[in-house]
């Protein structure tokens, strides 16, 4: 069996602080205070820009925690080490790096998933696979990413 040691990851863009939870509460704003329907479906058109702006003002870090299994969870993450009280996840915002410097068994190909810990539940952050070529080819740098989140994380990692 091979190891992989992951080395760093670097976030680009943490996941969008608009879910869709957010932009249904913005609906039912719109529509509970623009009674006209020509100006409701205005008010809906805007939806969007209200959207990028909460997004723009908030910035809001990921609490990034990695795991081999496509499930999230603290108990299935892998770093921060879940055996140290304190660490079960680490705050990453965009432009940051956050050294991982953490050995793993992989069975190739290997997925490795990234997930921020959120009090309304855990969300997906992107995933990335250790392929069988990676092995001894030394550091390497994969990106993994979730159009749905918003979020872009560069990991480095090696393969012996």
């Amino acid at each position: 069996m091979a190891t992989a040691t992951i080395e760093n990851v670097f976030c680009v863009r943490p996941s969008s602080g608009t879910d869709i939870e957010v932009l249904n509460r913005l609906a039912e704003l719109a529509a509970a205070i623009v009674p006209d329907v020509f100006q409701l479906d205005e008010s809906i058109k805007s939806l969007p820009a209200v959207a990028a702006a909460i997004d723009t003002a908030g910035e809001w870090p990921d609490d990034l925690y990695m795991t081999k299994t496509p499930y999230d969870g603290l108990e299935n993450s892998f770093w921060p080490r879940p055996d140290v009280e304190d660490e079960d996840s680490m705050e990453v915002e965009a432009g940051a790096s956050a050294p991982v410097d953490v050995t793993i068994d992989v069975a190739l190909p290997q997925n490795v998933s990234l997930w921020d810990e959120d009090t309304s539940g855990h969300e997906h952050l992107g995933s990335f696979q250790i392929e069988d070529g990676d092995l001894g080819q030394g550091s390497l740098a994969k990106l993994a990413k979730n159009d749905s989140q918003g979020s872009a994380y560069y990991v480095t990692y090696r393969v012996d």
